[in-house]
């Protein structure tokens, strides 16, 4: 599979601002400890466990999720199932300085890289409680299902013969046909031509709502055909064989540190990474 012709539309995280001068930051996540293993410019955290290989890089930043890329390398004898579904990551953060509360907020200094607690101080926004459990990763099976399903959903509503535009049409039609020749009062004149801008203008809005639904169902198709094509998905690796996609975790900006839990056979084996805002 090739990913160099793909990236998601991926949004680079901003830790929230709380005022127009508070301090903002770019966030990010790199492995806790370097490896010197790169994909793509992405440096890798790596694992092994029973002989099998994990890869997992940071990939981006979406509106409410986490990307990675996951790769998995099977040298062994055995087949080995991978399942997305499988995944968790467990959150955890540095200890909050002790901050003196008469003392003006913490102002990092620019390219500064500064933790989680810190970084809420600074913009004098209360720092949220750490996830209770571990997080799974979303299956993006049923993400595929529902959305083929809206998509078809869409495309079934701008294909759909409006009946009450047609009835419209035709009762302006029989109007004006029907005024052929003939001598109308001014009520009469002003009624039909009433019934015929109520059709005229209800065509309108109903051709304009057909090209919307055509346009989600697109746009849907579109998602759906991504998440197929690059998600990483549940899949059996028969011996020599490998895998590699994207897996997808809700974001949780308020934490200094991601383990991501990544499945082997009945095994789970840690991967590392530190998250990092840097002053901008």
């Amino acid at each position: 599979m090739d990913f160099s012709t793909l990236r998601p539309l991926c949004i680079l995280a901003l830790a929230g601002l709380a005022t127009a001068c508070a301090p903002s930051y770019q966030l990010g996540l790199k492995p806790a400890q370097s490896t010197n293993q790169f994909v793509e410019g992405r440096e890798q955290a790596l694992a092994t466990a029973d002989s099998v290989e994990v890869r997992l890089s940071f990939v981006c930043y979406e509106a409410n999720r986490v990307v990675f890329e996951a790769e998995y390398r099977n040298p062994t004898r055995r087949a080995l199932v991978v399942d997305p579904a499988a995944f968790q990551y467990e959150a955890s953060r540095q200890p909050a300085p002790a901050f003196d509360p008469k003392a003006k907020r913490p102002k990092p200094l620019l390219g500064a890289e500064v933790t989680a607690a810190v970084a809420a101080a600074s913009q004098s926004v209360p720092l949220p409680p750490l996830p209770p459990k571990a997080v799974d990763a979303f299956d993006p099976e049923p993400e595929i299902s529902a959305l083929r399903d809206k998509a078809e959903s869409e495309a079934n509503k701008a294909a759909r013969v409006d009946w009450l535009g047609l009835a419209l049409t035709a009762t302006s039609l029989v109007s004006d046909v029907a005024a052929i020749g003939k001598r109308e009062t001014v009520a009469q004149y002003q009624s039909r031509s009433a019934i015929r801008d109520v059709a005229v203008t209800y065509n309108m809005v109903s051709a304009a709502s057909k090209v919307e639904h055509a346009v989600a169902s697109d746009v849907l198709r579109q998602r759906a055909a991504m998440l197929q094509d690059y998600a990483l998905r549940k899949v059996t690796l028969e011996p020599g064989q490998q895998v590699r996609g994207y897996l997808y975790f809700p974001r949780y900006d308020a934490a200094d540190a991601l383990t991501v839990k990544a499945p082997v056979g009945a095994r789970v084996v840690p991967l590392e990474f530190a998250q990092v805002r840097r002053r901008w």
